[in-house]
């Protein structure tokens, strides 16, 4: 699950212990996003145990009033091509918003995007992660 305010950019190799077990499939860096904090990039020890991992009540940058804690990804039904993804949020623990996107495999393009930018490129890092372990 991974922090609903990070903007994944690009992999992020470090010492993690099960790096195929990450949220997002591997590790990441890149920028925060939440208000008032747009553009920060979180340190090593953040990414590490923050931003990729959701759940980030140490963060001096969590806003209080949140929708999410955390953003879950799972690889669903893959037919003709099409690649379902499907997603959660979750806030204190439980469901807070679920959905699914779909990615055509040959031509590597979204069929059903999710409205927010972070969420599509949280769904990207992790679809680029699975194809990369198959």
């Amino acid at each position: 699950m991974a922090c609903p305010f990070f903007m994944p950019e690009q992999r992020f190799d470090a010492d993690w212990p099960f790096p195929r077990r990450l949220p997002l499939g591997s590790g990441w860096a890149g920028t925060c996003t939440a208000p008032g904090h747009e553009g920060v990039r979180p340190g090593e020890e953040e990414l590490k145990s923050s931003c990729n991992l959701g759940y980030a009540k140490a963060c001096s940058r969590l806003p209080a009033e949140r929708h999410a804690d955390a953003v879950r990804f799972a690889l669903g039904e893959e037919r003709d091509g099409i690649l379902r993804v499907r997603f959660v949020c979750e806030r204190a623990y439980l469901p807070a918003g679920h959905g699914e996107l779909l990615y055509e495999k040959g031509s590597a393009t979204w069929l059903l995007r999710h409205k927010d930018a972070r969420v599509q490129r949280m769904a990207e890092c992790y679809v680029q992660a699975q194809m990369a372990r198959r």
